[in-house]
């Protein structure tokens, strides 16, 4: 995969319709500024009029509850966490979120949360003092004019008996809000060996970290006709 390059798309102006979207978007959740990709341009899928949507996964019990503070695009830097460095290898995850039709979806909002490379999620529900004090957890990120998006996070570990995974939620107004996952090629089952029929559509590759780079993974993402 080539190493990711900065957006050249320049942003829309508040008296455009596209940045009145944007503002109502932004102001929908919790007036969040607009984080720039990082992104090469990607290009169609063939046979986009007929493309199958990403099938849904649960949203587990780990949805963050507080999206303030620090919830970038960036896990691997957590602010205020002074003299500690991220474990687990980094990976860059992006990818492009369409319609069924191929049709980029700009302006959506993509989310995603992840357990650390120790297995802890950063929730509540987790002892602080198990966790990676390094890691974010978990982060926010719009898509630009083409349906881009882009994280850096790191590979998670295993969760009990859960194979290695990261949830996304993509939230759009006038749009259903979606909720998957993604797994890793090669340990996508479950502790008992079983891993249900559309888990294979949810699976990526990861390409290994070239020098200087991070490991990467495309997870495009195909949403249901409105």
């Amino acid at each position: 995969m080539p190493t990711p390059t900065r957006s050249t798309i320049r942003p829309h102006t508040a008296d455009t319709p596209r940045g009145t979207l944007r503002r109502r978007l932004l102001r929908w959740l919790g007036g969040l500024p607009f984080l720039p990709l990082g992104l090469a341009a990607t290009a169609l899928p063939a046979g986009a009029a007929s493309l199958r949507p990403t099938p849904e996964d649960d949203i587990g019990p780990f949805y963050p509850l507080d999206w303030n503070g620090d919830i970038d695009a960036d896990l691997t830097k957590l602010a205020g966490a002074t003299g500690t460095t991220v474990e687990g290898t980094p990976l860059r995850v992006s990818g492009a979120v369409r319609d069924s039709a191929g049709k980029p979806v700009a302006d959506a909002a993509v989310e995603i949360w992840q357990a650390d490379a120790r297995g802890r999620y950063r929730h509540p529900g987790v002892d602080p003092r198990t966790r990676d004090p390094a890691f974010q957890g978990f982060g926010r990120t719009m898509t630009d004019a083409q349906g881009r998006y882009s994280f850096l996070t790191i590979l998670p570990g295993n969760y009990g008996t859960r194979p290695p995974h990261i949830h996304f939620r993509v939230a759009q107004p006038g749009r259903a809000e979606f909720v998957t996952q993604m797994y890793f090629r090669g340990n996508n089952r479950e502790g008992n060996g079983y891993a249900p029929p559309e888990r294979e559509a949810l699976t990526v590759d990861i390409a290994a970290a070239k020098a200087g780079a991070p490991a990467a993974a495309t997870f495009d993402i195909f949403l249901a006709a409105r």
